[in-house]
């Protein structure tokens, strides 16, 4: 399968994506060709999820959450196709810069597909783990939610992200621009059952 089959490249503007990383700490790009999105639905849609912790950590650093999990892709999986594209196409888009925003080469070795079902509460604002270092990306496949980024645990200074099927949003991790800032986030508002796919980094930076 060609790049061409699997994203729409027209509003990929990497310039504008790490300026959005560094001022917002997020951006939502679309990307997924309409066909290859239905066939990762597809595939999403027949596998078995293992439900998630409904909580995670206690007091103040509390994270609430309802939602399935699975990471036991195949070789031949379209998620693991996805992967690959995904890591060429930023490759490519970074080759040229003389500036390359992040402190270790990316390389993206975890991936995991989330089912939110109807009604969920989604995920309470949290911070992604320090070991997922430089970028994030967390792939709409299918279902309607609201994706925000925020201030703190309150989730003060909330700013909706767009989260179409279809669209990818990148998010910055440590390692991106020397920083270690790890943007606070939410998942709500799950009006049907909602598929999304992440890829991260997880290593340490030092």
């Amino acid at each position: 399968m060609i790049i061409q089959e699997i994203f729409i490249l027209d509003d990929f503007d990497m310039n504008r994506i790490l300026e959005e990383l560094s001022l917002i700490g997020a951006s939502s790009v679309k990307i997924l060709t309409e066909d290859f999105r239905l066939s990762l639905l597809k595939e999403a849609e027949a596998y078995t999820y293992e439900k998630a912790e409904e909580v995670i950590g206690s007091g103040h650093r509390m994270v609430k959450q309802q939602m399935g999990t699975f990471h036991s892709f195949s070789d031949n999986s379209n998620y693991v196709l996805l992967k690959s594209a995904f890591q060429t196409l930023l490759d490519r888009s970074l080759s040229d810069r003389k500036d390359y925003p992040f402190e270790k080469r990316l390389h993206f070795n975890s991936m995991v597909l989330q089912r939110y079902e109807k009604d969920s509460i989604g995920i309470t604002p949290h911070r992604d783990w320090l070991s997922d270092i430089n970028l994030i990306c967390i792939f709409n496949i299918g279902g309607q939610g609201r994706f925000h980024i925020c201030s703190d645990r309150s989730g003060r200074d909330a700013k909706e992200m767009d989260t179409s099927p279809g669209n990818v949003v990148l998010m910055r991790a440590p390692g991106f621009l020397g920083s270690e800032d790890r943007p606070f986030h939410y998942v709500t508002g799950i009006r049907e059952t909602r598929y999304t796919f992440g890829l991260r980094q997880t290593e340490t930076l030092k």
